[in-house]
């Protein structure tokens, strides 16, 4: 939308803005403006209407940005492949959301950097120093303020955290505490209470002596829970509009950034081909369920699958058709495994299987069951032919077989050696 043409606001709010997704209340006001509001009023009421629709999970928090004495802000359709821009002065932007400017304060062009999408190659680190940013900002929005994060939604980067100023705890847990469970449920805007009362013992956090009052922002993008926003106040009284606005911009700003980087961690744990999960996230998560084992004191079966004589596939058919047999295998070993269970592809025509709390018994039951459908699929192809496959499954379980990652890796594929030694098409544990 191009700045300061009254006919385009007037245009996005007649045509664009999907007004059967607005409240009653909404859609009055926009019926008003419409018929006779001036263009200051027509810009409001764009922002208004699109604030309530990222609010409802329609579209996505806006984006904001400034440059050059103009304040952008971008909403995304959760819905369909459209952003809707809205442009204005920056004296328009103070005015329209409230929020004045100030030297201490935060203004969108001050943190536009540290919330700009995540690189590929972005690590946990630069996600724990861009969150580490925003959390200090909290002090310059109100002298004397400390930002906490809690998550309530389990991220890769949290181990690495301080613990001072960032902590995980369970949405069922924290729904558990009074303390959160207002601010996850309530729906409102913040909770703000004051520590006089009492409630902040439920805090996971130490309160400082400073500290007189919380405020608490829930982090929640469309139906996902991902953290809260705690704020150790050093005043009774609830902070000024000015300050409020504040901690909510740098919320959304939380919110974006943690979004970026769980759909960037998506993107780099997948493999393209198979969509199934990849050797990346397989080194990642091996110590998780391994570390989850001792916890509970269960056992965790691991499964190495190799497709036998894929080579003559790619010979015969070409490497198009391989691909296609490592798509169809691979959705055919995840359709035959609990919600629970992990599948990696490790490499080639080699897949990993982890099923956590499952015995020898009930490991070899599953990987027969596998085994036996892979061998009985037909695969189609475009001229008509059909393709069959077979698969060896080599196994081991933790700890009876294998006291580490390496050392299950090293005893499954002993177990697959053998399958194969064997006649391929069939299942080997260790010990057999």
């Amino acid at each position: 939308m191009h700045r300061g043409i009254e006919r385009d606001y007037r245009y996005l709010l007649s045509r664009i803005v999907p007004r059967h997704l607005l409240s009653i209340e909404r859609r009055a006001e926009l019926e008003g403006v419409l018929a006779g509001g001036s263009r200051f009023d027509l810009i409001r009421e764009a922002y208004s209407s699109m604030e309530e629709l990222a609010r409802t999970g329609a579209f996505l928090n806006g984006r904001v940005s400034a440059a050059d004495g103009t304040v952008s802000i971008a909403y995304r359709s959760a819905l369909q492949a459209m952003t809707i821009t809205l442009a204005m002065t920056a004296d328009e932007w103070e005015s329209v959301t409230g929020a004045k400017r100030r030297a201490e304060g935060i203004l969108p062009s001050v943190f536009a950097g540290i919330i700009s999408s995540l690189a590929l190659n972005d690590s946990s680190k630069t996600v724990i120093m861009r969150i580490d940013e925003l959390l200090s900002l909290t002090g310059r929005i109100s002298d004397g303020a400390q930002g906490k994060l809690l998550f309530v939604k389990s991220i890769p980067a949290i181990r690495e955290f301080s613990r001072e100023k960032v902590a995980f705890l369970p949405l069922n847990e924290a729904l558990k505490r009074k303390l959160y469970h207002v601010c996850l449920t309530s729906g409102m805007p913040h909770t703000f209470i004051r520590i006089a009362g009492g409630s902040a013992t439920e805090s996971v956090y130490a309160i400082d002596g400073a500290a007189k009052s919380i405020l608490m922002i829930p982090l929640q993008a469309r139906d996902v829970k991902w953290a809260i926003l705690e704020i150790h106040l050093p005043d009774e009284s609830p902070p000024d509009r000015d300050a409020a606005s504040n901690f909510r911009i740098l919320a959304d700003g939380l919110v974006r950034l943690i979004e970026n980087n769980a759909h960037l961690e998506k993107m780099v744990s997948i493999d393209r081909l198979t969509e199934v999960h990849n050797r990346n996230y397989y080194e990642m998560q091996v110590p998780l369920e391994i570390e989850r084992a001792n916890r509970n004191k269960m056992t965790l079966a691991f499964l190495i699958i190799d497709i036998d004589d894929f080579k003559k596939v790619n010979d015969v058919y070409g490497h198009a058709v391989g691909d296609h047999v490592l798509r169809l295998v691979a959705q055919t070993v995840r359709k035959s495994l609990r919600k629970i269970d992990l599948l990696f592809r490790y490499g080639g025509e080699e897949f990993i299987v982890l099923l956590p709390g499952t015995g020898a018994e009930s490991a070899q039951r599953t990987a027969e069951r596998i085994r036996g459908i892979v061998a009985r699929a037909e695969h189609p192809l475009d001229d008509g032919r059909k393709v069959k496959v077979t698969i060896s499954i080599g196994g081991c379980i933790y700890p009876q077989d294998a006291q580490n990652e390496s050392h299950l890796l090293r005893m499954a594929d002993k177990a697959l050696y053998l399958a194969k030694e064997k006649g391929k098409n069939r299942v080997v544990f260790c010990g057999e």
